[in-house]
């Protein structure tokens, strides 16, 4: 069940017990009345194959959620303009996991030099919503997500949060849809 909440001024939050669908992503939209803006990763990353089954927590100032890599899955660090893992206040580098068959059709490899692994940029594009109340959901991996300030991002068919902090300093608007 998918549920809206009007937190202080008019923030959003949105709360889900169950992983959200591409029409649940622009059901939400049309509800809130916003249009989803397209966004483009505009940092690098970084990126290393699990070489074993490894429980990875996505940290940014609190935990977000946890992911399992696989052997073969690809371990991702973002990084910040100047090449760097990207950390938040506690010192936490921000990682995730993304599946070995979908990282080549998002990620293509970029000759930057990087201590913090080999180095991929952004193929395409997301659409995106501010939700400045937050969310808590079933991502697309199983796990809750949850952010006290965050954009639900449809990327593909998955739609998955991220914190706005993150969001906002890895991502840049490239359009509305």
């Amino acid at each position: 069940m998918i549920s809206i909440a009007r937190t202080g001024s008019a923030a959003i939050r949105v709360q889900s017990d169950a992983k959200l669908s591409v029409a649940d992503f622009r059901g939400l939209a049309a509800e809130i009345g916003v249009t989803p803006f397209v966004a483009r990763k505009s940092g690098l990353i970084a990126a290393r194959a699990a070489q074993r089954d490894e429980r990875i927590e996505t940290h940014w100032n609190g935990k977000e959620t946890v992911n399992t890599a696989r052997p073969g899955d690809l371990v991702v660090t973002n990084l910040d303009a100047r090449g760097a893992p990207l950390v938040d206040r506690a010192g936490n580098q921000n990682v995730y996991v993304i599946l070995a068959d979908a990282f080549p059709t998002l990620y293509a490899p970029a000759d930057v030099a990087s201590a913090a692994g080999t180095t991929y940029r952004a193929r395409a594009t997301v659409e995106a919503i501010k939700l400045a109340g937050g969310f808590e959901i079933i991502a697309p991996w199983g796990e809750t997500q949850r952010a006290d300030s965050g954009y639900l991002i449809l990327n593909g068919v998955d739609v998955y949060g991220n914190n706005a902090e993150t969001f906002e300093q890895t991502y840049v608007a490239v359009a509305p849809t």
